[in-house]
């Protein structure tokens, strides 16, 4: 961006932003800033970057209000779809309500590809955030080498926000290999393989994004791993709000990049395979030690009026929820909770595990108590002090195998005024330590062994891997029980190619999102909307192979 009217631009921006603190009163010049007069107004800059992390969970922040997409709700509604891709978080509460289920789509597979109004919700949510970033990067010269700190807190917070969301697209977009044999020569990714999303950054004119191809695989994960090493420079020293990137933030999206990488066999610019997965483990582990944060304890997890709704120790960063932003029904914990009566979520679609998802976590995990079983009445007669409703309430409408790991804001199951202003997860350091375990067990299995059964001294104290046949599997099944429900296992589903397998005997998954896949689903290759190979002319041919119809329901 020029530096032209920039004082001018970051008022306006400022002042029409979701702000809690309003708009910055400042008098701004209109032309010819210099970079003295940026170092001197550092807190308009610091807001603009305040900005973006409150407007990731703005209200139909893709399509529109008009539309009324009820999945719209910016980044937080991007981690519910990626969640629902893996049929692990499913309706509960049968067909009747699976009317009500937003995220059937991503559950079912169906209507995702290039040309449904479905597809732009990743693409247009992703770039429209991304632009913030590229504002924010264009207005300081990294090269300076007399940034003021909160020049430096800016800076590096924009790029470590920018690789967040490239390292997210690179995995959604990039087409892995799909082998179910309902797919097997319908699903050709030979034009696309190892291809990922155009890179637009501060510097990308408009005559360049005309025509700017998908970036390989090692091109993408190279400017990712740039960003992240400018942010980890830029941000050592300094103190840091969860609500931003810290340094320690940093080193966690670099475990998840290289978490990603292992799966590879070929790389020229960046490690791949076994140097990847050392790599992993050593970043997951100077996030733990970075971030001082302590592994959240059975009363922090299961604490009806603070449960998941209220940063703590153990989060490393997370969105901020402003009263300002909700809605009462297109929000994240209107989602979620099970007691926010005034959402989908609590009032017909419950969401929860599988039957066999719920069967297979140990009687002896504390974490298991987070979930109904079989029976609500047993359910509530042992833990009614884990939730917010009545026994009246509960046993009117609770179905079996609904979540309450989620809770409204300060356990308050009326108001969705006060209800949905709530804190979201991103980065928690109980993910370093699964990161950790995982990518040690690539090319350690008796150090990985060790590494999973010590974190679950926190979880399950009867717990073992002795028994275990396949470490990884068992080590991702924690994961998935740990990180239920907070967008993180979409990839971890498909770097490993873990399949969904949902439709069988006895299921509680709704019959209109009853799936078996054999290793990735092909909607987990997500399509560049049509709309954008229209205007990128360099995407023609090369977009992602339509998933839509490859997999039937199972009956």
């Amino acid at each position: 961006m020029k530096m032209k009217n920039i004082y001018k631009f970051l008022a306006i921006v400022l002042c029409t932003a979701v702000v809690a603190t309003g708009c910055i009163k400042e008098t701004f010049p209109t032309d010819g800033a210099t970079q003295e007069q940026i170092s001197e107004s550092t807190t308009a800059l610091e807001s603009l970057v305040g900005a973006i992390a409150v407007n990731m969970a703005y209200p139909y922040s893709a399509f529109g209000s008009g539309e009324n997409m009820g999945f719209d709700f910016g980044y937080p509604g991007l981690m519910c779809a990626l969640d629902a891709c893996t049929g692990d978080v499913i309706c509960t509460a049968g067909d009747d309500a699976a009317g009500y289920d937003w995220f059937w789509y991503w559950e079912r597979g169906t209507m995702l590809g290039p040309t449904m109004a479905i597809c732009p919700f990743a693409w247009n949510t992703y770039f429209a955030f991304m632009k913030s970033c590229n504002d924010v990067i264009g207005l300081v010269d990294i090269n300076n080498p007399n940034l003021a700190s909160g020049e430096k807190l800016s800076l590096g917070s924009a790029k470590a926000i920018r690789a967040c969301f490239y390292l997210d697209m690179a995995r959604q977009f990039e087409a892995l290999e799909v082998t179910d044999e309902a797919a097997a020569g319908k699903y050709d990714i030979s034009e696309v393989e190892g291809l990922t999303v155009p890179i637009i950054d501060e510097k990308t004119t408009e005559e360049k994004a005309r025509y700017n191809p998908r970036a390989k695989r090692d091109d993408m994960f190279k400017f990712i791993l740039k960003d992240l090493d400018d942010a980890e420079l830029l941000l050592d020293g300094l103190s840091v709000k969860k609500t931003i990137p810290s340094k320690a933030v940093v080193y966690g999206l670099k475990a998840r990049a290289y978490l990603w990488l292992g799966q590879f066999n070929r790389g020229t610019k960046v490690p791949v395979g076994e140097e990847a997965y050392k790599l992993a483990a050593e970043y997951a582990r100077k996030a733990i030690t970075e971030s001082g944060a302590t592994i959240m304890t059975e009363g922090e997890w299961l604490n009806p009026t603070s449960g998941f709704n209220k940063a703590n120790n153990a989060w490393l960063w997370y969105l901020p929820q402003t009263a300002e932003g909700i809605t009462n029904l297109v929000n994240y914990i209107a989602w979620r909770s099970s007691e926010a009566t005034w959402g989908y979520g609590g009032k017909f679609v419950f969401e929860g595990v599988t039957t066999k998802f719920y069967e297979r976590m140990s009687e002896s995990d504390w974490r298991r108590k987070a979930f109904v079983g079989e029976s609500p009445a047993a359910w509530y007669k042992q833990h009614s002090s884990l939730t917010n409703l009545t026994e009246e309430q509960f046993m009117e409408k609770v179905p079996p195998y609904a979540n309450f790991k989620f809770h409204p804001a300060n356990g308050n199951t009326v108001s969705y005024t006060i209800g949905n202003v709530t804190d979201v997860p991103l980065m928690r350091v109980e993910e370093m330590y699964l990161i950790e375990a995982e990518a040690t067990a690539q090319y350690n299995e008796a150090e990985g062994k060790r590494l999973i059964e010590e974190f679950m001294t926190h979880r399950d104290p009867k717990y073992s891997a002795d028994n275990k046949s396949n470490l990884i599997d068992e080590i991702m099944f924690q994961k998935r029980v740990e990180l239920w429900g907070e967008g993180i296992v979409f990839y971890d589903f498909k770097r490993l190619d873990m399949g969904i397998q949902n439709g069988y005997t006895g299921t509680n998954v709704p019959s209109d999102s009853r799936v078996n896949v054999s290793g990735r689903a092909p909607w987990w290759n997500f399509c560049i909307p049509e709309s954008e190979v229209i205007q990128n002319l360099a995407l023609e041919g090369k977009n992602n192979p339509n998933p839509d119809g490859l997999i039937k329901l199972w009956k």
